[in-house]
């Protein structure tokens, strides 16, 4: 009697396990949004800005914006604005500007941007601020580091990318960010990075982009959402990918001025400088 006790009980918890691990319908609620991309430096070049709407995870392909109206903006020291130019030329949802664009330090930028469908969309006004001079790199077996003056008077946000190359053949790419809250207005500034390439390069090429606060988060939380899939990649069966944070929402410096709501994307205002050193 009791085995039959134990059967039924063994069936009815059978029972109850399977219940829990039966599948759960999940419809979907995926709804398109706008992505924008794009960014001006220093200098005298084009002006590219990428614009499409986002797909659900399981579709590799691209839904391109082919019919926005791009407006590109300035403001000097004194308040005073200007546009800059409206017209792109336009291929897959990559926008360029139809002529070269020189850019001034201490001016602030920004676009507004208007789809087929009346949406408008608007960008922080940011400065672009001064390139930074970089003095020294030195490369070792455990860091590689980059001497600069930091700008006095100023909070700073940069962007530092690390090339090496060996046999004239890019060996290995670093991308790392930091502010100047350690070596605020040092003239011989360090910054070190722990990564680095096995083996003696031939060449490095480091540069630096000065950032204006909003595009530094954005690129915070890009960071953050990468290191998180590569860390955390595994089997989509694995239980513990339940437990996992979600990917990092990358709303930046645009806002959806119809919906008054933060957009997805950036429009980046930065000085970029490149040193290059041969060992």
């Amino acid at each position: 009697m009791k085995s039959i006790y134990k059967i039924a009980i063994y069936f009815l918890m059978l029972l109850m396990l399977t219940n829990c691990v039966s599948e759960i319908p999940n419809p979907s609620n995926f709804e398109p949004q706008v992505f924008i991309s794009g960014f001006l430096t220093d200098g005298t070049e084009y002006v590219t800005i990428k614009i499409q709407r986002t797909v659900p995870v399981d579709n590799q392909s691209l839904d391109p914006i082919n019919d926005a109206q791009i407006s590109l903006y300035t403001k000097d020291a004194l308040g005073n604005s200007e546009l800059i130019t409206n017209t792109f030329n336009v291929t897959n949802g990559t926008y360029r500007s139809s002529e070269m664009i020189t850019s001034i330090f201490g001016n602030s930028y920004w676009v507004e941007i208007q789809l087929a469908d009346g949406t408008s969309f608007k960008s922080d006004e940011e400065v672009l601020k001064e390139e930074v001079i970089i003095n020294d790199l030195e490369i070792t077996n455990t860091l590689n580091r980059v001497v600069f003056s930091d700008p006095v008077d100023d909070t700073n946000f940069y962007l530092i990318n690390f090339l090496f190359f060996r046999n004239g053949s890019l060996d290995l790419k670093i991308n790392e960010l930091s502010n100047d809250v350690l070596f605020n207005g040092n003239a011989n500034a360090i910054f070190d990075s722990t990564e680095f390439l096995v083996g003696n390069p031939q060449e490095v090429r480091v540069s630096i982009s000065n950032l204006n606060f909003n595009t530094y988060q954005y690129y915070l939380n890009q960071f953050a959402q990468f290191e998180n899939q590569i860390t955390n990649a595994g089997s989509e069966d694995d239980p513990g990918q339940l437990f996992l944070p979600p990917p990092a929402n990358l709303t930046g410096n645009i806002m959806n001025i119809t919906a008054n709501t933060r957009a997805l994307g950036f429009f980046g205002v930065h000085s970029t400088t490149q040193f290059i050193k041969n060992f």
